[in-house]
């Protein structure tokens, strides 16, 4: 498994910031992504909202794609691309 150039540095990057005693876990990130989702999908961004949030996201894959999955679904709602789904 190869990682992109991006992807090293967000990875070098979490790695100098992280700090062990004030990471956040996946059960305290989780319960901040749906009203977090909403707020990306409307324009603002994450780490101006709730950066130790955006943190966590850059460290952890499940999450970030998670969180990714979110805001997508709500763009598309907003934008009215799933009117006629379901």
């Amino acid at each position: 498994m190869s990682l992109h150039e991006g992807e090293l540095h967000k990875l070098i990057d979490c790695i100098v910031t992280s700090h062990y005693d004030d990471c956040l876990d996946c059960e305290t990130c989780a319960r901040e992504l749906d009203c977090l989702a909403e707020r990306v999908a409307m324009g603002a961004k994450i780490n101006d909202l709730l950066p130790e949030v955006a943190t966590h996201l850059c460290c952890c894959r499940d999450c970030f794609e998670e969180f990714e999955a979110l805001v997508a679904i709500l763009r598309a709602e907003n934008s009215g691309q799933l009117d006629g789904i379901g």
